[in-house]
């Protein structure tokens, strides 16, 4: 017998490469879906990502079709104008915010899944919140104690409810969350310069996708400063990060300087209140009162678990809220006994940046906006579970000798499951209650968008609603369509519809105006004629007029 009758055909031999192709492409996605997987701890933690995966679709289903509350619909109607949806859209963008989220709009709405591509991407970010804290958790401590945070954060009322919204806290967060991953492994653990890289990358995200997250570089640096003093200055690595930052921060920073000025010096002015160093000039915030620095504090059990009433009282105090307050002495007591040792001690520094962190945290939020918005403290929240759970762990220190620490993790899931279930329940709850808001600005808006071309320009109330919904033109009543624009008054309106001739004028109640611009269409009946008028139960909530120019000369 011939040996070339026992060799493969090439037939064979392209089939069988194939096959071993396949396999390893096989083997490769297996292996990045699920090679994270070690234990019994990342086990448990799967089952948990795929309950808040489970949970967050069904606030999707209960949320695609609600009404774009102020400031999402700011950055979908900017998405829709650079989409080119409606090239005579008005610029309404504003300049100091981070533009990514609005980019990232206007690519799905060029795509043409625009906001429902936009609410999946939310509730695969909010999603990964979960999964990236679960690692962040990992990397600092253990996997216990990050496995009952991650059922923390799944169940949190605030990711619950504003999964719903398509504001900027939760893509910012994940972005945040997910570089203090990488910082940690490259910078606290040495693991290489890639981490740095990376750390670079998703800092920068963060910052463009929201601004005010800057605040969260001071305890980095402060952690930095603690570990190596000034030697810090001279650390190659974290230079990559900073130049990384800075490189990919530049487009915002040319158009940035373009309206504001030198971007530091205008953050200075705008949110510390430090006059007189740009050219501006333009104060934002200005703290009200002392108090108002410590509203987020103040306010911690609202934000563990919605619980408004009794939590002054210890004899009625939440259970998360009590669970907090015991963690809190529990985890920081070797900080404030052995605070000596934070220039020597890994510990110890660790204990430091998480306070560091929620403090100067609480304390810039409380500083730059004195208005309660659970959304703002968001990359914070992780930090709060985990020192809720902490005593849980804590007492696994005199259990671990009698009882298995698998099955103690699984009964303390349990209990604070248990526990975060009036969670659950408030955070859909209030999705509910929330769901019609603004319902009659969006019905109004897509009337518009149906009687009306391109070009026409309407006046009114809800701005960022009616531009989204519309795919006009909407100019307010003082016509500053930006914030960093000066407004007008009845009189430079009154020139304004003389020379624009806009189509129409929308009053909403749900808007605080001047008392001339509520009364502006009694005073001018003629001209402005009502065509629809949207009720909430039987009273009219909002009202749009259609300007009628036979009629033009009461102007004059």
């Amino acid at each position: 017998m011939d040996i070339t009758d026992k060799l493969p055909s090439a037939e064979q031999l392209i089939f069988n490469h194939t096959q071993n192709t396949q396999k390893e492409k096989q083997e490769n996605i297996k292996h990045l879906l699920f090679g994270w997987i070690q234990d019994s701890y990342d086990k448990l933690f799967l089952l948990i990502f795929l309950v808040a995966l489970i949970i967050r679709i069904l606030v999707y289903l209960k949320t695609n079709d609600q009404v774009l509350w102020w400031d999402a619909a700011d950055y979908m109607a900017s998405a829709k104008r650079w989409a080119g949806i409606n090239p005579n859209l008005i610029d309404m963008w504003y300049y100091r915010r981070g533009f990514l989220w609005a980019l990232i709009g206007t690519l799905f709405f060029a795509i043409g899944i625009g906001e429902i591509g936009m609410r999946i991407l939310v509730v695969l970010l909010s999603t990964g919140i979960v999964f990236v804290s679960y690692f962040l958790i990992s990397e600092m401590f253990n996997k216990k104690l990050a496995l009952l945070t991650s059922l923390g954060i799944t169940l949190s009322w605030v990711f619950l409810f504003f999964t719903g919204r398509l504001l900027t806290e939760i893509p910012a967060t994940f972005f945040l969350l997910t570089s203090l991953i990488f910082f940690w492994k490259g910078y606290m653990k040495n693991q290489g310069i890639k981490y740095f890289i990376l750390f670079g990358i998703f800092a920068a995200l963060t910052v463009l996708t929201r601004m005010q997250y800057l605040m969260f570089v001071i305890p980095i640096l402060l952690l930095a400063l603690v570990r190596e003093k000034h030697k810090i200055f001279v650390n190659k690595k974290l230079w990559i990060s900073i130049i990384i930052f800075l490189i990919i921060l530049i487009p915002h920073f040319i158009l940035y300087n373009k309206h504001f000025g030198n971007p530091i010096l205008d953050l200075t002015n705008y949110y510390l209140g430090i006059e007189g160093v740009s050219k501006t000039g333009e104060v934002g915030v200005e703290l009200a009162k002392t108090s108002d620095l410590f509203l987020y504090i103040n306010n911690l059990p609202y934000i563990l678990d919605a619980n408004q009433k009794g939590y002054s009282s210890l004899f009625v105090i939440s259970p998360i809220y009590l669970l907090f307050i015991i963690g809190f002495f529990l985890f920081f007591i070797d900080l404030f006994l052995g605070f000596d040792k934070i220039f020597s001690n890994d510990t110890i520094q660790k204990k430091f940046f998480i306070l560091s962190f929620i403090v100067l945290s609480f304390l810039f939020l409380g500083y730059m906006a004195p208005q309660l918005e659970q959304r703002y403290i968001m990359p914070v929240i992780p930090f709060l579970f985990f020192i809720a759970v902490y005593p849980f762990y804590y007492i696994t220190g005199f259990l671990k000798e009698k009882i298995n620490p698998k099955t103690i993790a699984i009964v303390f899931l349990i209990i604070f499951l248990i526990i975060l279930i009036p969670n659950y329940k408030f955070g859909f709850s209030l999705i509910e209650s929330k769901k019609l808001s603004y319902m009659e600005v969006k019905q109004a808006g897509l009337w518009i968008k149906e009687n009306s071309n391109l070009e026409d320009i309407i006046i009114g109330s809800g701005l960022p609603q009616l531009t989204y919904y519309s795919e006009r033109s909407v100019y307010p009543f003082e016509l500053a369509y930006r914030r960093d624009l000066a407004k007008g008054n009845e009189s430079d309106l009154d020139k304004f519809i003389l020379e624009k001739r806009p189509k129409y004028l929308v009053v909403s109640a749900y808007e605080r105006e001047e008392p001339w611009a509520f009364a502006y269409p009694q005073k001018h009946p003629d001209l402005l004629v009502p065509v629809q008028a949207y009720p909430n139960v039987q009273q009219p909530v909002v009202i749009v007029y259609q300007f009628d120019y036979d009629n033009i000369k009461s102007l004059k």
